[in-house]
């Protein structure tokens, strides 16, 4: 199993719609129990073209591989119209992993889910969407659903082996002095993850975002003078300012000093956690 996350922030100001939407998993995956398992699996999804990103709990082999699949096709624009509207591309998309699914044969079988979270529109116009597909082997069952997006700064959808440990802990930092902030969500994600108290959640954060006005983004993670990109370790390099790097309080961080960038906001722990 493992976990997996989704929430929504709100600009001060502007409570009309949200400014960004998250998704952040951990990086483990397990074979026969949690004691065999690698830390450095990928299981967060973004595309570079179009607004959507993606994340998996449960069966690892079909989600991970089918996904970098769609990925790619819309990426390449052939998967659905860039015309058309929220639900239609969620059904396109339903439609491919079923097809995909009955391509199997003689393969052990697993429960899953996936996230699907997209924006639709620009600026004033944008509307951010989230489905759970999931697939149920004793039934043999298929089932999508909506995600309902909160009309404040909340999460959105929680899932996976990790669920009542990642809850405690953004429950802590939520009812702490720094409030319901999106910042706190995700290092409540962290405290829970770092805690071990899921054996079969892992490894590092990984972590992407869909602002307004921007395809999904990958965010880097840096934790103890280290920096991973997708459950994988990178090596320091000048590129590495191509993207965006945050810590486990979700400050902005300059990759090559590992501090938080000038004119960054400060986060710190509250006290008492």
């Amino acid at each position: 199993m493992t976990t997996v996350l989704s929430w929504v922030t709100y600009r001060a100001g502007d409570a009309r719609r949200p400014n960004s939407i998250y998704i952040a998993s951990d990086s483990r995956i397990t074979w026969l129990g949690h004691k065999s398992h690698w830390d450095g699996a990928r299981k967060v999804f973004a595309c570079r073209i179009e607004s959507h990103m993606f994340g998996y709990c449960g069966d690892v082999v079909f989600p991970s591989l089918v996904l970098a699949q769609i990925v790619s096709a819309i990426d390449n624009g052939v998967l659905f119209r860039s015309t058309a509207d929220a639900q239609e591309k969620q059904d396109v998309i339903c439609e491919a992993l079923k097809t995909s699914f009955t391509r199997r044969n003689g393969t052990p079988d697993q429960d899953f889910s996936i996230l699907h979270l997209m924006r639709a529109g620009e600026e004033e116009s944008r509307e951010f969407y989230g489905w759970e597909i999931s697939y149920a082997v004793k039934a043999r069952r298929w089932h999508s659903k909506s995600l309902e997006v909160p009309m404040t700064t909340g999460v959105v959808s929680l899932i996976g082996s990790g669920k009542p440990f990642a809850r405690k802990y953004i429950d802590r930092w939520v009812n702490s002095d720094v409030g319901n902030r999106g910042s706190a969500i995700f290092s409540g994600f962290c405290d829970s993850l770092f805690s071990n108290e899921d054996q079969y959640s892992g490894g590092m954060p990984q972590v992407a975002a869909l602002n307004k006005g921007s395809h999904a983004q990958i965010i880097g993670f840096i934790e103890k003078g280290r920096h991973y990109l997708n459950g994988l370790q990178i090596l320091p390099a000048r590129s590495l300012h191509r993207i965006k790097w945050t810590d486990r309080y979700f400050q902005d961080i300059n990759p090559t000093t590992m501090q938080r960038k000038t004119g960054a906001r400060r986060r710190i722990r509250p006290v008492g956690l």
